[in-house]
């Protein structure tokens, strides 16, 4: 499940190898990528209920899964497996934002992203120039270098008001600790990039100490597009869970959507 503006391209390419043991399901959340951009209210209640009628649809519903979700995605995971915990098995949580209050949320976004200071028009270049500063050279040379074509591409595929009501109703005025609280023990990873500027790593160490059955694995030299960055070491730790919540089994069949 991927974040906002992202799309299933971001997974893609990037899980592929796990597809040779595992049945892979990428969709676009609704609002983004391919999928519709209905005028609804987009609340982590509406992604949670959006995924579950896509997976009722494949005849999926039901049946043991392990959720792997970046960002906004993890929230919507988190959300899945409090509603319907007899199904999930499994959860990998990629920087997962977790914020004290709205104000402290929009204080991340405003400093690490452009795009939301575009979207309050209040973007200038000495702003960048203090983002660059803070998230260091080496981190944007390889975010340029990291993210696919397809992914710059999709990141413009939204509305107004799916990108807008996102923002707000599901990371700025929303907190994931009501849905965290929810959840019964089942193997569970939190991968979180040390520089993460917009969903700040020490707002996610206190998650990994609460709940003792989530392991928490810092990426150095990492910021909040771990997968992409360390795609390698992901795929590393996404393995032995799988293997975890499943068991070893016979290689399964494979599908991308």
């Amino acid at each position: 499940l991927h974040g906002i503006t992202g799309s299933r391209r971001y997974f893609r390419g990037r899980v592929a190898p796990l597809a040779s043991k595992y049945r892979l399901i990428i969709p676009d959340l609704p609002g983004f990528g391919l999928s519709p951009k209905p005028r609804v209210d987009y609340d982590p209640v509406f992604f949670r209920d959006s995924v579950r009628s896509f997976l009722t649809a494949e005849g999926l519903a039901g049946r043991p899964c392990v959720l792997v979700g970046h960002s906004l995605g993890s929230i919507v995971a988190v959300e899945y497996a409090a509603e319907w915990p007899e199904e999930v098995i499994g959860l990998a949580l990629f920087n997962l934002p977790r914020y004290s209050s709205a104000e402290e949320a929009h204080l991340l976004f405003y400093a690490g992203s452009p795009n939301y200071r575009k979207l309050l028009g209040e973007d200038s270049l000495a702003e960048n120039i203090a983002q660059l500063r803070r998230t260091g050279l080496d981190l944007f040379f390889r975010y340029a270098m990291s993210f696919p074509f397809a992914v710059y591409a999709d990141c413009r595929k939204f509305t107004l008001r799916s990108l807008t009501s996102t923002l707000l109703n599901s990371l700025i005025h929303y907190s994931v600790d009501g849905a965290l609280d929810r959840l019964k023990p089942v193997p569970a990873l939190l991968v979180h990039g040390v520089r993460d500027t917009v969903a700040p790593l020490d707002n996610v160490r206190p998650v990994a100490k609460r709940f003792p059955w989530m392991r928490l694995e810092v990426i150095e030299g990492s910021g909040h597009h771990v997968l992409l960055t360390h795609s390698r070491r992901c795929l590393d730790l996404i393995g032995p869970l799988l293997e975890e919540a499943f068991g070893p089994g016979p290689p399964k069949g494979t599908r991308g959507r």
